[in-house]
């Protein structure tokens, strides 16, 4: 009797201790919401963020709902086109987020009137994206400097809020729907901020973006790409695909591979995919890395709990 009650505890403190683990993790979703971008981050500690809310309103909801999301931290919106903010006065009406960023450039459509009248009434806290960085628990999220003055060509795409996301060691960027002239201006004053792990294609895969000589100062591992299945722009457009495949990036896309999650203890992450496809086949990628010191003294002293267990047990 006393053994087997020593092996229950033992497997309860297992466990429990795999729980603790467990939630160190990041994980971000990228949801497959058709020709349009969605991104849901939430934090080890349960902070929750969310870029985009794709061009329709009950698939984003629905998408919330299942990811069993109760409250939003902070709403981004990268820009102003409704394949960036379909549903997004729904969301803001529904898990009223503490904080809400968008560009600063109104538009005449009623989904963004709707969206500005949501936040007005449910007195959300409204911040233009300037320059400025947001810590949301371990995490940190960095915009960056938008162009001054603005750019005029394609005005609403390029001056996209570009965000870095930062998680221990593990960093991700996205991009919205910036084109080359954005890039460019990038390059001259926030090249210190564009190296990071995992980069999100700006407007899914448009050849109007993506320059060479971005895509490899980004210098990322993965690639994401937002793109609708056959959607009537091509996208992603070959001259973007061909870069990233010369370049060695891996390519994930949602037309292709579903909703792609990407989870992350800061140092090594995986990407899982909703689905394969025989012309894009999902790759689980992890960096192959000793657990860092924090897991390591966290297992030893849990494995020390153990052994006091045991002890008075016997």
């Amino acid at each position: 009797m006393k053994k087997l009650l020593i092996i229950l505890i033992l497997v309860f403190l297992l466990c429990f201790t795999g729980i603790l683990i467990a939630q160190e993790n990041l994980q971000i979703y990228f949801l497959d919401v058709g020709q349009g971008d969605a991104s849901i981050i939430i934090s080890p500690s349960g902070q929750v963020a969310m870029i985009d809310s794709g061009p329709n309103e009950n698939l984003i909801l629905n998408y919330l709902k299942n990811l069993n999301i109760s409250h939003i931290d902070l709403l981004i919106a990268s820009h102003v086109h409704s394949d960036r903010i379909t549903g997004m006065d729904k969301v803001i009406v529904q898990y009223k987020p503490k904080a809400f960023i968008d560009p600063g450039i109104p538009h005449t459509t009623q989904t963004y009137e709707r969206m500005i009248t949501a936040i007005g009434k449910y007195s959300i806290n409204y911040y233009k994206g300037t320059s400025r960085k947001i810590n949301l628990g371990s995490l940190t999220f960095i915009i960056l400097p938008p162009a001054n003055p603005l750019i005029k060509e394609s005005e609403i795409n390029n001056n996209s809020i570009v965000i870095r996301l930062d998680f221990k060691d593990f960093s991700c960027l996205f991009t919205g729907d910036i084109e080359k002239e954005r890039e460019g201006q990038l390059l001259n004053e926030s090249r210190n901020n564009l190296n990071v792990d995992i980069l999100k294609i700006a407007h899914h895969g448009s050849s109007s973006g993506s320059s060479p000589l971005f895509i490899k100062s980004v210098n990322p591992e993965t690639s994401i790409i937002f793109c609708g299945k056959g959607n009537q722009y091509g996208h992603p457009h070959q001259e973007t695909l061909t870069l990233l495949q010369n370049l060695g990036i891996n390519i994930y896309r949602t037309d292709l591979n579903g909703t792609i999650l990407v989870e992350t203890n800061g140092t090594d992450y995986q990407v899982f995919t909703e689905k394969e496809s025989i012309r894009a086949p999902p790759i689980v990628k992890a960096k192959l890395k000793l657990l860092n010191p924090k897991n390591i003294n966290m297992l030893l002293q849990k494995i020390q709990m153990y052994f006091i267990i045991l002890a008075v047990f016997m």
